[in-house]
């Protein structure tokens, strides 16, 4: 079973061997989760975002990363925000594609959607440089 501290949090491993090697986000259901305002010097290796059902989903090898989250507002009045979906994706090298995961409403729903088009027809902001693997990974398992 994974750790309570990991779960709904993710891990970036970097390339290369200078210090941080990794970097662990706060819980994604948090007012901040994103990774908009970290600044990594270094491409990414690995992803890895950690389910509260003892799985990890594990994405690799990929051109460039990026990670969202989907919120609705309450249109009432009230303004309280919810979050409807967190989305992980990987840009496959040397396609205009983005291998992306979904999750949200209890399920982790593998998608790919042109690139430019990743959310609701448009493109993203955040993409972080990858490490191009001759392999790319982009699976659910065992944490």
């Amino acid at each position: 079973m994974v750790a309570q501290e990991l779960m709904w949090r993710f891990r970036v491993m970097f390339e290369g061997k200078l210090s941080p090697k990794t970097y662990l986000s706060p819980d994604v259901r948090s007012a901040d989760p994103g990774w908009g305002d970290e600044v990594f010097g270094r491409r990414i290796e690995k992803l890895e975002f950690f389910l509260p059902t003892g799985h990890k989903i594990v994405i690799a090898g990929m051109e460039q990363y990026n990670f969202f989250v989907e919120v609705s507002v309450d249109i009432s009045g009230a303004g309280r925000k919810k979050l409807d979906a967190i989305f992980l994706a990987g840009k496959i090298p040397n396609k205009l594609i983005v291998d992306m995961w979904r999750i949200g409403n209890k399920k982790a729903v593998r998608i790919q959607k042109p690139w430019g088009q990743e959310w609701g027809g448009q493109p993203t902001r955040g993409w972080k440089q990858g490490i191009v693997s001759d392999t790319c990974i982009s699976m659910v398992m065992e944490a």
